[in-house]
């Protein structure tokens, strides 16, 4: 079944609240001062039931200037707006100002009422006509019906009733497989319920047993009982009035204001990205470092504007601006919200959200404007390719999904459509980088190893535990790794087992350095595994010799030629590999190797055998079981 709600909007004492009578049965004046003074002051609802079993729901909001926050609070989630003027008075300055808000919250769809029709005469109900019309010019309610109608006498009711059920079959079904979300209008507590809350679910769905998350404060609260249009009901969705039992939620933990979501359905911010309007009627003036007072949803508070494109911002103008909360705000992109003038308090504009946590400081530069027009205008794809540069690194789903602003489902999707475009590349299940990024850490990367190559010209490449630090400080090893794994696969470094090089280079000796590793190389294969330390091979070359010695001996190892087993035996790498051959092949007819096996199997002394048992410990190929050594993780970590 379609969920819709129907508001109302319309100067005070305009019959507002009699027509949803008329149309209901219903008396939306519900506390003894409405009723006394003959004025609505919180938002009262209704449900208006069709001859084909539809229902809609209907909110009668404020028309009284001073109570202009609750009619913000009501018409929040309103599908279709009823734009009410009185025959007898005609447009006054809260029509202007109701329309104005519907305008800026972004209802696309309604009509006008005309009520008190037996109050006015032909003549002068023609001149309330003509006046509406130019009100509405440009606005979503030019060429919407005119119903005249009389709740006294009932004359037009029927009638409109009827276009109400048109226009409800067309309204576009909200989504409900987004995650809910409930901005609260009103807290009470109810004997054997606890706490209750309820406003307009605005979107998604929710059922007993549920888990609402209560925002800004993060806590969390079984969904205990709902209850819509005052039934009991199992689960409630996008476009009907709720109310819901929360439990275990203490009195003063949730009030006015907030909101209850399903957990990461919304971020909560202070600093908010957001393109903002002024009214065309508006005879105010927006400027930068201005005090406004804000109004999403049911929550109002003081934001600070920083115009990003203009210095001024004047009647029927609009521009990207950020906003500087008082408080924490449980938004997303596309959010609508209302400004109004500090003082004297009115209604100048409002906008949309664009960015509900942007990163960094203010600017005003271009990549800032293009970024924002992505946001307001782009599909939820661009917007998604945009969050995965802006993120800077590594990002799950989830992650993605909150820098974006949307849903799961919505990014999965769009994920989906990045990778296959290459926009994005999966570097390990659930964790991605975009190319873009992807692009940057290559120019860093290969920045990095240029440097050092010029630096340590006979070292085979920087250590790969390094180049992670560099290039992705912080960052988780394995994610760090992926990048230089995916780095690798496009050809930007090489890799060995230890360090990571541009592709082109290679290690040059000059005439001396070549004589030197040629030395050596032939000195540590003749010896096989019985080698000399570090020290005595350095006994084979002259004092002259000692610096290219050293830095030839570390380039070695650098690039694998020699393998240190410990800081005092190296071995050429044909012997290390001969070694692990041997020892490998023993694993397969055998359980274990002992330390005299060992000896035996390499013809060596007992001092390089153990230095390669525990080599292989220390690897965690094997491990130590009494007097000889099992297969721990096994020879594929070497």
């Amino acid at each position: 079944m379609k969920h819709v709600i129907i508001g109302t909007a319309g100067h005070v004492d305009h019959g507002k609240t009699a027509l949803v009578k008329a149309l209901t049965g219903v008396d939306t004046d519900r506390l003894e001062e409405e009723k006394r003074r003959g004025v609505t002051i919180e938002p009262g609802f209704a449900y208006l039931d069709f001859d084909d079993g539809s229902r809609a729901g209907l909110i009668d909001v404020p028309g009284h200037e001073k109570f202009i926050r609750n009619m913000l609070a009501g018409a929040g989630g309103v599908d279709l707006a009823m734009l009410i003027v009185a025959a007898d008075e005609g447009v006054m300055p809260q029509t202007r100002e109701h329309l104005g808000i519907l305008t800026q919250l972004g209802i696309s769809d309604g009509l006008v009422v005309i009520t008190k029709i037996d109050k006015a005469d032909t003549d002068w109900l023609e001149l309330v006509i003509d006046d509406i019309e130019q009100l509405i010019k440009g606005t979503f309610l030019e060429g919407k019906p005119f119903m005249q109608v009389s709740a006294h006498t009932g004359e037009g009711i029927s009638e409109l009733k009827k276009a109400l059920h048109t226009m409800q079959s067309n309204t576009i079904e909200k989504d409900t497989d987004k995650p809910f979300r409930l901005p609260i209008d009103r807290v009470f507590p109810v004997d054997g319920f606890g706490i209750v809350v309820t406003g307009t679910l605005i979107e998604g769905s929710v059922k007993v047993g549920d888990t609402a998350i209560i925002l800004p404060s993060g806590e969390k609260a079984p969904v205990r009982n709902i209850q819509v249009h005052g039934d009991n009901a199992e689960s409630a969705f996008a476009g009907q009035r709720t109310a819901i039992s929360l439990a275990g939620v203490k009195r003063g933990t949730v009030e006015r204001g907030d909101v209850i979501t399903a957990e990461g359905a919304l971020n909560v911010s202070s600093i908010i990205d957001v393109k903002l309007s002024v009214l065309p009627e508006s005879s105010r003036t927006i400027k930068n470092s201005s005090e406004l007072h804000l109004y999403h949803g049911a929550r109002t508070m003081l934001a600070k504007v920083f115009l990003i494109e203009k210095s001024e911002l004047h009647n029927a103008e609009s521009c990207y601006a950020r906003l500087k909360l008082k408080e924490p705000l449980p938004c997303k992109r596309g959010d609508r919200f209302v400004v109004r003038f500090y003082s004297p308090l009115e209604t100048i504009g409002g906008g949309i959200i664009l960015d509900s946590t942007p990163q960094g400081r203010l600017s005003r530069n271009e990549a800032t404007i293009d970024a924002l027009k992505i946001r307001e205008q782009g599909s939820t794809e661009d917007v998604a390719n945009l969050a995965a540069y802006e993120l800077g690194t590594v990002f799950t789903e989830k992650q993605l999904c909150s820098r974006a602003d949307i849903d799961s489902k919505a990014c999965s999707e769009a994920i989906i459509l990045l990778i296959e475009k290459s926009e994005i590349v999966e570097l390990m299940p659930g964790k991605y980088i975009s190319d873009k990024v992807l692009d940057k850490q290559a120019k860093l990367c290969q920045e990095l190893l240029e440097s050092y190559h010029n630096e340590y010209p006979l070292r085979a490449g920087m250590n790969i535990a390094e180049l992670r630090q560099k290039l992705i400080p912080n960052a988780d090893t394995s994610e760090a790794t992926a990048v230089i794994k995916a780095l690798e696969g496009t050809g930007v470094i090489k890799l060995s087992d230890k360090v990571a090089a541009l592709p082109d280079f290679a290690i040059k000796y000059n005439p001396t350095q070549q004589k030197i590793h040629d030395k050596l190389s032939a000195e540590l294969l003749n010896c096989k595994y019985d080698v000399k330390s570090p020290d005595e091979l350095s006994t084979l070359f002259s004092k002259n010799e000692k610096r290219d010695f050293e830095q030839v001996f570390e380039s070695m190892v650098s690039s694998g030629e020699v393998v240190m087993i410990t800081p005092q035996i190296y071995w050429q790498n044909s012997a290390y590999n001969e070694a692990i051959e041997l020892i490998e092949s023993h694993f397969d007819n055998n359980d274990e190797i002992t330390l005299a096996q060992c000896r035996d199997m390499l013809s060596t002394s007992r001092k390089y055998a153990l230095a390669l048992l525990e080599y292989l410990d220390g690897r965690q190929v094997t491990k130590m079981q009494g007097d000889a050594r099992k297969l721990a993780k096994g020879f594929e970590v070497l």
